[in-house]
């Protein structure tokens, strides 16, 4: 399993830990995102919402024909998925010097 963010038909973002089952997906905690705003009009940021709130399976089986396309969500993103839904693990930022390396 991995974590990928999907776009539904529907039109819904979906972040998942994914099982490819060949013509279905399972999707453990799957999660939409939500755009969030501060209410004064500053930048917008990205949150969490149960997918399907009312269901009390953590585990969701849909067609893949029901998806546009699966992709790898930013770093930032997985790591916000994973404390909320996960291990609660955060992979650093790792912030490489190219002129450093570059002259050694």
């Amino acid at each position: 399993m991995a974590i990928k963010l999907i776009r539904t038909k529907s039109g819904e973002d979906v972040v998942a830990d994914i099982d490819d089952n060949g013509d279905s997906l399972t999707l453990e905690n799957p999660a939409m995102l939500v755009p969030m705003s501060d209410g004064r009009g500053n930048q917008v940021q990205m949150g969490f919402g149960p997918w399907v709130p009312f269901s009390a399976d953590k585990n969701i089986e849909i067609s893949k024909d029901w998806t546009v396309f699966i992709t790898e969500p930013a770093e930032e993103i997985k790591n916000n998925y994973r404390q909320a839904f996960g291990s609660g693990l955060v992979v650093p930022e790792v912030k490489v010097d190219t002129k450093t390396l570059l002259s050694e």
